[in-house]
């Protein structure tokens, strides 16, 4: 198994956490992830599902620039081309994104 190496400074915090791992493994794509983190948190006040998408659009950015730096593609239009491959994934492709977020 390969595993990627942990980024540095990760191991002098105390409080880091690992929030999510994925593999391509038997020719699907395996998770493993720790949900709850945020809305078990007493000082915290944000909903889960916000949370995860601040996470999603943070991991979009490091991969935009990864892009970037490895193959020198835009990284915006890495961005918008990430996101629009999330959202027909999703089965939103060409759908403006519409609903109450308060449920």
């Amino acid at each position: 198994m390969k595993e990627l190496q942990v980024p540095e400074g990760i191991q002098d915090d105390p409080d880091a956490i690992e929030m999510i791992r994925v593999w391509i493994a038997n020719k699907d794509i395996q998770v493993s992830m720790l949900l709850g983190l945020w809305e078990d948190a007493a000082n915290i006040d944000i909903d889960e599902r916000d949370a995860w998408g601040e996470l999603l659009a943070d991991l979009i950015r490091h991969i935009a620039n990864g892009l970037t730096q490895s193959h020198e593609y835009n990284r915006e239009a890495s961005e918008i081309r990430i996101l629009h491959a999330l959202l027909s994934h999703l089965g939103h492709e060409g759908d403006s994104i519409q609903g109450d977020i308060k449920d």
